[in-house]
């Protein structure tokens, strides 16, 4: 990532804006309040905080390559379909999926990823972000309790969010299985490794889990991996809601270990000494505590009779001081033993916050993990504590991200001249905006809406007339955003939709630019090659 570079040296040369402006009827109007601010170029990575805690000295090695794990999964599962990218540091490797999830996650001592299911091929069983909205889920989960019939009845009603992508049509048909046949892993749309922080960030199209659905996210999810040394990885996220619906439920992070490999389970306390933990995962009756009553972290190891035995831990903060605006109460960890663990092999753990999380905002987390011996992590762990944590995130609004129109395509690097600048950062009252691929035609265009070109297909109501909820789903349809012909390239920056009442407090022109189906899109953007000051 470039960072700091002026879009001075940038400015417009006189054919790269007058062909785009040739092509789509470009504006000049110009908003009402217009300070004088020093703009300069970044990427739409830079939304990830970069001031976690300090890195030792280290080697990693990274690959965008496949590079298989070596670990062994359910039959069936081809690693290669999951796989984004790996990290190397010798006493550990990560392995990266398509969703910006972790799906592997190896020490001497072998896989710590459970096998996964088929149903939920390195969807559920896996570190990542998943957030909910409780006000939708919450009366289908009550529906659901019924019976097995309601359930898949009501699947495509689900509001669940998940990092990863989307479950599938299991081999076993259980309760757990989705109605397409293929993973859809949620869509990359940028991503960088950075060589000298040891670090590999990432920006996904965040997916409605119970695919097709009625519900369309609009989760953005940013994370960077990187390598602290001692066996340390941060992991610090940024979740951007571009949808419509208040969000309430954050895991930051959703996952946990293999039974089979780490079976004890660690609870750190405040006074600095730990204790073993037990419980069961299920719908109701799973032990939590608030991280206030914890030591910040959790551990899972082979024997903690024995120091030398392997051990993994997460570290999620204690949550001192006075409670964000964020956050409807304190947070709390959950965790247990999965349900069928000869099957499963899956010890869960979720860091849980109760948020309010409005359309248009955004949120900070982050949490670390921990792998070596057991008396090495629970140090390491101790000492990670204090860079943990959810909150809110602020953006600088003089971070702009360049866009070249090149070769008839939208692009974030090119030669010569920007054609104009971008939001870096979702700042208060912009939109995102994406690069999308009509791969019937080839065509590359503007958009604000992911599912501009995704096909719906209307859904029946399957709750009764008298369910307090059936109005919500009278109409309804369903997304299959998964065979769409328009695939997310890039994500290109924020802009603003319209010109906020007064001018829209930053340098604002009005610009129009190639949309789908040959129409065009009408934003509000910070700068235009002429009028960069």
């Amino acid at each position: 990532m470039e960072v700091g570079k002026r879009l001075l040296l940038l400015g417009i040369a006189s054919g790269i804006f007058s062909q785009l402006c040739l092509a789509t009827g470009c504006g000049s109007e110009r908003g009402t309040d217009s300070p004088e601010i020093g703009f300069y170029a970044a990427s739409v990575l830079d939304t990830i905080p970069s001031d976690g805690a300090v890195q030792r000295p280290g080697q990693l090695d990274f690959s965008a390559d496949f590079r298989s794990s070596g670990s062994v999964w359910t039959k069936g599962l081809n690693e290669e379909d999951v796989f984004l990218a790996s990290m190397d540091a010798g006493d550990w490797t990560l392995g990266i999926g398509k969703g910006g999830h972790i799906y592997s996650l190896r020490g001497s001592f072998g896989e710590t990823i459970p096998p996964q299911r088929t149903d939920s091929p390195w969807n559920d069983e896996v570190w990542q972000m998943v957030v909910t909205a409780e006000e939708v889920i919450t009366p289908i989960h009550d529906f659901q309790a019924l019976g097995r019939e309601q359930r898949r009845a009501t699947l495509p009603l689900m509001y669940f969010i998940h990092q990863s992508g989307i479950y599938v049509k299991g081999q076993a048909g259980g309760i757990d299985s989705g109605l397409v046949a293929r993973p859809f892993y949620s869509p990359v749309l940028r991503q960088a490794w950075d060589a000298e922080r040891r670090a590999f960030s990432v920006v996904n199209w965040a997916q409605q889990a119970r695919t097709p659905c009625v519900w369309r996210s609009g989760a953005l999810i940013f994370t960077e991996y990187r390598d602290l040394g001692d066996g340390i990885i941060e992991v610090t996220q940024v979740l951007h809601h571009s949808g419509e619906e208040l969000l309430t439920h954050l895991n930051a992070p959703w996952g946990g270990v293999r039974h089979s490999l780490l079976p004890h389970t660690i609870m750190s306390m405040p006074d600095g000494s730990w204790e073993e933990v037990e419980g069961s995962w299920g719908w109701s009756n799973v032990p939590q505590r608030n991280l206030g009553d914890t030591g910040g972290w959790t551990a899972w190891a082979g024997d903690p009779a024995d120091e030398g035995s392997p051990g993994l831990a997460l570290v999620f903060g204690t949550e001192p001081g006075r409670l964000s605006d964020l956050k409807k109460r304190r947070s709390f960890v959950r965790y247990g033993t999965a349900a069928n663990v000869a099957v499963r092999d899956y010890q869960v753990t979720a860091q849980i916050s109760k948020i309010r999380l409005y359309p248009g905002e955004s949120l900070a987390a982050r949490w670390y993990l921990v792998i070596g011996s057991f008396g090495e992590v629970r140090a390491r762990a101790a000492e990670m504590v204090p860079h943990a944590g959810v909150w809110r995130p602020e953006f600088n609004r003089s971070a702009l991200q360049p866009v070249w129109w090149s070769k008839g395509a939208p692009a974030t690097a090119g030669e010569g001249p920007a054609s104009f600048g971008l939001f870096a950062h979702p700042v208060a009252g912009t939109v995102p905006v994406y690069s999308m691929e009509d791969t019937r035609s080839g065509k590359h265009f503007f958009t604000t809406d992911p599912y501009v070109l995704t096909e719906t297909v209307p859904f029946p109501n399957p709750l009764p007339e008298d369910h307090p909820e059936f109005e919500r789903y009278q109409g309804r349809v369903i997304y299959q955003q998964y065979a769409s012909p328009g695939v997310l390239r890039d994500l290109l920056g924020f802009a603003y939709p319209t010109l906020l009442p007064g001018g829209s407090g930053d340098t604002a022109r009005k610009i129009s630019l190639p949309g789908a189906n040959g129409e065009s899109i009408i934003l509000w953007v910070p700068w235009i090659g002429d009028d960069l000051r």
